[in-house]
């Protein structure tokens, strides 16, 4: 007798299946059965969850791939993830997904590299569907005030993420800056920059800063403010008003670290939209976003030292006294 309930796969379900294994893949299979009948196959590429494979052998109402799918989404749900996204053949196939929950992507929604290339196929489209409610455009715009209360002259440091690798993050008790690596650890130095003439890393963006109220609002869940992609999220008004280029950030005291902002404009990419909505991309680049800087910030290390969460993060504005 067979048994539907779905679960993740073992090692002698793939082999029962003939699915094949990707050891250096990142993702999960999920089984309906025991003898499994069906599989769905999620890739995680670059962080980015994809339904890869949705195969049932007998499914006459659609019923077993139903369950299929609400396990991965309730699995990527409690993984912090926004949305599922898939890459059906135009007609049966993606009209199955509709009914399934996934709706086509806008073409001229800006997409992460590891999506992007898809898109154009031939005779298929890039579809998704939506895991958790973004905050809309009104919602963003009542929170301003509480973003302009930020701190102005002595802030403080909320989170210090890692990038070990892409897709992949470390929240960080304790962080190391250093002149040359910007955060120790971090992939910085390994992803390049389309801003300078040989693509090497740029020296004036080690790292990026965000107000630590927005993706706190953004994210909705501690666990998903990672998922922005900045290494540092500081309780402080970041606008050009009061930051101005070139001003330094003293971090955890006069003996402390030190950092300071670049010039380098730091603006959101598809990434951004896929984990916090369009509208949110709108409203850090739109004119309310830009001038306060709430996508974040570029910044370089002027002096090493360990940061913690909890630090107090103070402003020194170009030309004035550095503090004793």
């Amino acid at each position: 007798m067979t048994d539907h309930a779905v679960r993740p796969a073992r090692q002698r379900d793939l082999a029962h299946l003939g699915v094949a294994e990707h050891p250096g893949r990142p993702g999960f299979v999920m089984v309906a059965g025991d003898p499994p009948v069906g599989h769905a196959r999620v890739d995680l590429l670059d962080g980015h969850a994809h339904l890869a494979d949705l195969v049932v052998g007998v499914d006459l109402h659609g019923g077993t791939r139903r369950e299929l799918v609400e396990a991965v989404c309730e699995r990527l749900s409690v993984r912090g993830h926004g949305q599922l996204t898939a890459h059906p053949y135009a007609g049966p196939e993606a009209a199955a997904l509709a009914g399934l929950g996934f709706a086509e992507v806008p073409a001229d929604e800006p997409l992460p590299g590891p999506l992007a290339s898809r898109r154009d196929e031939t005779g298929r489209v890039l579809v998704r569907r939506v895991l958790r409610s973004h905050r809309s455009a009104d919602e963003l715009t009542t929170l301003l005030p509480v973003l302009d209360a930020s701190p102005r002259e002595v802030g403080t440091l909320r989170a210090v993420v890692r990038r070990p690798a892409p897709g992949e993050r470390e929240v960080l008790e304790v962080g190391h800056l250093d002149v040359d690596e910007g955060l120790v650890g971090d992939t910085w130095s390994q992803r390049g920059s389309r801003r300078t003439p040989d693509g090497s890393a740029h020296p004036d963006m080690q790292l990026n800063l965000m107000n630590h109220r927005l993706v706190e609002f953004l994210a909705q869940d501690p666990a998903r403010e990672r998922l922005a992609g900045d290494q540092m999220f500081v309780d402080l008004d970041l606008s050009h008003e009061h930051l101005p280029e070139w001003s330094e950030l003293h971090i955890g005291g006069p003996d402390g670290a030190v950092i300071v902002v670049t010039d380098q404009p730091h603006s959101g990419c598809g990434k951004f939209i896929a984990r916090f909505g369009k509208d949110a991309m709108a409203f850090v680049n739109g004119p309310e976003g830009k001038p306060r800087r709430l996508r974040g910030l570029c910044a370089r290390v002027v002096r090493p030292g360990p940061v913690r969460p909890g630090d107090e993060v103070r402003v020194v504005r170009p030309g004035a006294a550095r503090p004793e």
